[in-house]
């Protein structure tokens, strides 16, 4: 299946409170909005109760959350499910790409939640994303054909990614990374019987290489070994932060999108809301967030 190409007045990356809001205002006012649904979930998707959210004495999280997703839909907001792993924002129109579709906007809204702390990242990951570090088989496998490439991930993503690599010709050392999980399968033995190498017991502790990904240093029970790859790829959630810095989008020295009071990055036409602004981290800012980004896109796709 090839990648879709599709094309929006205003994209929003991010379906929590933030992003909702922002479908709401967009579509209400009759420009079409397209809201990109991740895999991390917003908060709210956790059960807990609201008790200060304007109108609500109390809540449950998931209801209110479901009533803010179906008032933007019943506007026309059009929510996909995707994952952005590469943006390119810089000129008009933006484009954001995800593994299914590279997506067309006039303006875009980002609202993708609290960033991952860098203490999650393998060390030398963000130095080296773009640079033999990629979170999409189907993308970039092809670059990789006949190389030896790392793969790290525990869940069925990352088994349904390594059997496309495999597939493309590629020789795949995986290191789930966590015990049990999809690497424990009939389908994971498999894959073996096939000539993937699976370290289940082992971590990848590091990403080495200067201009590009060069080798990875992995943890196992017997001490540290060293192995020649020529890209890890990555399948777990995708950590906004770098990918947003390689935009070209201000980010601040704790990994929050910087923003100025009317939802404004840096680049013009690119605005952010939510906890990735780090701001009140309260569902009712996030959703104060995410109107004045929504009308500040509205004045700029108008100009």
């Amino acid at each position: 299946m090839g990648i879709k190409s599709l094309k929006t007045d205003v994209l929003i990356v991010g379906a929590g409170p933030a992003g909702l809001t922002a479908g709401i205002y967009v579509s209400r006012a009759g420009k079409k909005a397209l809201i990109l649904e991740g895999r991390a979930a917003s908060r709210m998707a956790i059960p807990y109760t609201i008790e200060n959210y304007p109108g609500f004495p109390a809540i449950d999280s998931r209801e209110l959350l479901g009533l803010f997703r179906k008032q933007a839909v019943s506007f026309g907001a059009e929510i996909v499910s995707g994952e952005a792993i590469a943006f390119a924002l810089e000129g008009d129109p933006k484009y954001v790409t995800t593994k299914e579709a590279v997506i067309e906007s006039a303006a875009v809204i980002l609202a993708t939640g609290r960033p991952i702390p860098k203490a999650h990242l393998v060390a030398g990951e963000e130095r080296l994303i773009g640079q033999g570090v990629s979170y999409c088989a189907t993308c970039d496998g092809p670059l990789f054909r006949g190389a030896t490439v790392a793969a790290v991930g525990h869940a069925e993503e990352a088994l349904e990614d390594v059997d496309a690599l495999l597939a493309m010709g590629i020789t795949v050392l995986w290191v789930p990374g966590h015990p049990g999980g999809a690497a424990d399968s009939p389908k994971a033995r498999d894959l073996e019987n096939r000539g993937v190498k699976i370290r289940r017991e082992a971590k990848i502790k590091e990403i080495r290489g200067d201009a590009r990904v060069e080798s990875v240093v992995i943890e196992t029970p017997s001490g540290q070994e060293v192995a020649e790859v020529a890209a890890v790829f990555i399948f777990r959630e995708i950590p906004a932060g770098p990918l947003f810095e390689r935009a070209g989008i201000a980010i601040d020295h704790k990994q929050c999108v910087a923003v100025d009071r009317f939802q404004r990055t840096n680049i013009p036409g690119v605005f952010a809301a939510g906890d990735i602004t780090c701001g009140g981290l309260q569902v009712v800012s996030a959703a104060g967030e995410g109107c004045a980004a929504a009308m500040q896109a509205l004045v700029h796709i108008r100009k």
